[in-house]
């Protein structure tokens, strides 16, 4: 136990002076997220935000609200390309079969009356069915609840007929958006977790390129708690790094991470847990240190590209538009904006969560059977 203290203690004093180090996973992503909120701005104006692929369900709504209000809606129009149904099990048949569409928006009338000045506006419940993991599915909601709350409250000051049809949203929902700042400041946190994999190598990797490991496994203490100590102490080291970077980015750039800090906390801690595992493994599988730091860096540049965290892409329907939702910093992205955005909705926080613990325990087990089964001579040459 004492053992494992001090290799603890000596990992977390190592990387807690290594200049080097500091300057990578601290300051450059400090640097990074006020370079590209600054420069990319533009970009993530609202005008510029790109197109959303959504499918409007109309059951028995008679005058059709979208063709009556949804399709002049200069702020609708910017943000959805719609299909129309009648159907919803027809709707969420296609929704289902295919990554195109963000949501399916079903409208349901209530309250019918046979007044002559009867409208169905103000009188229908939105419905809305997503995908666990999609942060556009959080656009949608806000919308359509600023666009319910809307007529509800248009409803109790103006007749049916009179009520305005020609709704102005921009004030109300811009801000609901992440600016580029906001953007690049959850994205660079998510990739530098991905990059905080290194340390994961570092468990294994220095111990062989010191020449240590043979020590290790022939002395009498067990190797394995020294191994869990230093794994510990870069779980702790990456994670109040990105703690650090979120609490800059908040304060000092003003950036938006909604009002519930402790969920995104959570949700880096356990992302923190993966990235390290996630390093080790690879250590174990290459036994190599160069190919090791190849494949992370490949791994990290690939998936922060396919989860948007560079510039964000649309992938359409496909290959890579299904692995995308199953890659881990796209869960956690995500989430993170899910808390910011529409903080109402924890599904995607809970996926995550549950996704991410499913994840770290698999890789455990794989890399508790692995370092057991590893005789120190493959590490030592």
């Amino acid at each position: 136990m004492r053992a494992a203290v001090k290799a603890f203690l000596y990992t977390l004093k190592e990387n807690a002076m290594s200049i080097p180090l500091l300057s990578i996973m601290l300051i450059f992503p400090i640097i990074l997220i006020f370079i590209l909120g600054n420069a990319l701005s533009g970009y993530f104006k609202q005008a510029n935000i790109p197109k959303m692929n959504i499918i409007i369900v109309e059951e028995n709504l008679k005058p059709s609200i979208y063709d009556t209000v949804l399709k002049y809606d200069k702020t609708f129009l910017k943000l959805f390309n719609a299909e129309i149904f009648s159907s919803k099990s027809a709707a969420l048949k296609k929704f289902s079969s295919s990554n195109k569409y963000v949501a399916v928006v079903t409208f349901k009338e209530h309250q019918r009356n046979n007044h002559s000045n009867y409208s169905p506006f103000g009188n229908f419940d939105i419905e809305i069915s997503s995908k666990g993991g999609s942060q556009e599915a959080g656009f949608v909601k806000v919308y359509f609840n600023i666009f319910a709350n809307y007529y509800k409250f248009a409803r109790s000051i103006y007749s049916p007929s009179d009520i305005p049809k020609s709704i102005n949203f921009e004030s109300a929902f811009s801000g609901r958006f992440p600016r580029a700042l906001d953007y690049y400041a959850v994205t660079m946190v998510v990739m530098m977790a991905l990059y905080g994999s290194f340390g994961g190598i570092a468990v294994i990797e220095e111990e062989r390129r010191q020449n240590t490991l043979i020590r290790l496994f022939s002395s009498p203490k067990s190797p394995y708690a020294i191994f869990i100590a230093k794994a510990f102490a870069q779980m702790v080291f990456l994670y109040v790094q990105l703690c650090i970077i979120v609490i800059f980015s908040k304060y000092i750039y003003h950036a938006n991470w909604g009002n519930n800090l402790i969920l995104v906390f959570l949700l880096l801690l356990v992302y923190s847990i993966f990235a390290i595992l996630l390093g080790v493994f690879v250590a174990l599988v290459a036994k190599n240190y160069i190919v090791s730091n190849v494949l992370v860096s490949s791994l990290a540049i690939v998936f922060t590209f396919l989860a948007g965290g560079y510039v964000r892409v649309d992938l359409g329907e496909g290959l890579l538009s299904t692995l995308r939702e199953f890659l881990p910093n796209y869960a956690v992205q995500s989430a993170i904006f899910s808390v910011i955005y529409n903080p109402a909705d924890i599904n995607h926080f809970k996926n995550a969560i549950t996704y991410l613990t499913l994840l770290c325990s698999v890789i455990f087990i794989i890399c508790t059977l692995s370092i057991r089964k590893v005789k120190s001579w493959q590490f030592s040459g």
